[in-house]
């Protein structure tokens, strides 16, 4: 019963295919990090200068993320 308390997260991989930048997306940031690829995510995120406003992942540049805005 505890376990329907919390809400599931939505798999990061169905955002990987919603994403409208897909083909353009050198690594995605919930890719890198549904991958475990921690610190290929702390490369790309030293000092960001971007935020994802669909899945609120930071990175320096846009092009790691699916709806960039500037932070």
């Amino acid at each position: 019963m505890i376990a329907g308390i919390f809400k599931q997260k939505e798999n990061p991989m169905s955002e990987l295919k919603s994403c409208p930048k897909g083909a353009e997306h050198k690594a995605h940031m919930c890719q890198l990090k549904h991958e475990g690829r921690i610190e290929e995510m702390d490369k790309h995120s030293a000092q960001p200068k971007f935020v994802c406003n669909k899945c609120g992942a930071k990175a320096d540049e846009e092009g790691y993320l699916c709806n960039p805005r500037p932070i």
